[in-house]
């Protein structure tokens, strides 16, 4: 059951959505069936045939109702918030929208309880800037107790008088210990907050001066990441189209027998040198997940 249970936790992370879906219903041992009257007494309807659908893949909930109905089973299959919906990626073009770009995942949305925290920091909202440029830089030693994320983005502008920029992370650490706002390069330190409850860290970075639509902003951050058990894993969520992403890993003291890159659409064993270090480039990411995982 505990190794049901970390593949199910991988699953949440990586998708693909039928994947997880389909683990996590039989990690609850509960038929579609069951799974079908629990959403009717909570007052959403769905086939029995639509769930298979989903479970199998053949076909995905995009629909205002049908999103609502994924919140539903994520409550009934007590699943964190919004874990199934942040696999589902970016509604699929259709008929006069097929020519527009790749479409965004509505941070309010898709992380509904964000909501209460985002209201509080006045966050801008999503769009205003466009990341052209996303890397991530992690150093992991084990046998230290030494994990640090040092992130770069290149951002353009989208809007007149755009003035700072929000960063969010993630946090799974089972005693709730939260990152370390280290330092920050080429810009300013605004409000950091975090939610212990939905494992959410906001950061706000100020830029010198208010940029104007099309003009670049450089912002480079560090973190210190908690140390509590063995990590395992590193993801980025984007919620919507950008240009370039790379992930630098560097291991110091123990070395992972293996290290995997691990996403939605894209699964490769990576190679580790005889320094420890591997890493790997996405030239146009879409949204989504992106990330790797590896083991001791």
């Amino acid at each position: 059951m505990r190794q049901a249970n970390r593949e199910l936790t991988r699953l949440l992370r990586t998708g693909p959505f039928e994947s997880a879906l389909d683990s996590a219903i039989a990690a609850a041992n509960m038929s579609l069936e069951d799974l079908r009257l629990r959403l009717d007494a909570k007052g959403v309807t769905v086939s029995r045939t639509t769930l298979s659908y989903w479970r199998r893949g053949r076909s995905r909930p995009e629909r205002g109702e049908s999103l609502e109905a994924v919140a539903r089973i994520e409550e009934i299959l007590d699943l964190p918030a919004s874990s199934l919906r942040a696999l589902l990626g970016a509604r699929r073009p259709r008929g006069r929208w097929i020519d527009h770009p790749p479409g965004t995942l509505d941070r309010w949305k898709l992380w509904p309880s964000s909501e209460p925290l985002l209201k509080a920091l006045n966050a801008p909202p999503d769009g205003q800037l466009a990341f052209l440029d996303t890397s991530d830089l992690l150093v992991v030693n084990e046998d230290a107790g030494i994990r640090r994320q040092r992130v770069r983005l290149v951002a353009e502008a989208r809007a007149e008088r755009v003035d700072r920029c929000m960063v969010y992370h993630e946090m799974d650490d089972p005693q709730n210990l939260v990152p370390e706002l280290a330092g920050v390069t080429f810009g300013r330190r605004g409000r950091v907050r975090c939610d212990l409850e939905n494992r959410q860290f906001v950061a706000e970075f100020l830029f010198d001066r208010p940029l104007e639509t099309g003009e670049h902003a450089i912002i480079e951050y560090e973190l210190k990441l908690p140390v509590s058990q063995p990590m395992d894993n590193f993801y980025r969520h984007f919620t919507r189209p950008g240009g370039l992403y790379t992930l630098q890993l560097r291991f110091l003291g123990r070395q992972p027998a293996w290290v995997r890159r691990s996403d939605r659409s894209h699964t490769a064993n990576l190679h580790l040198s005889e320094a420890g270090t591997t890493s790997f480039a996405v030239p146009e990411v879409r949204p989504g997940t992106v990330g790797v995982r590896w083991a001791w």
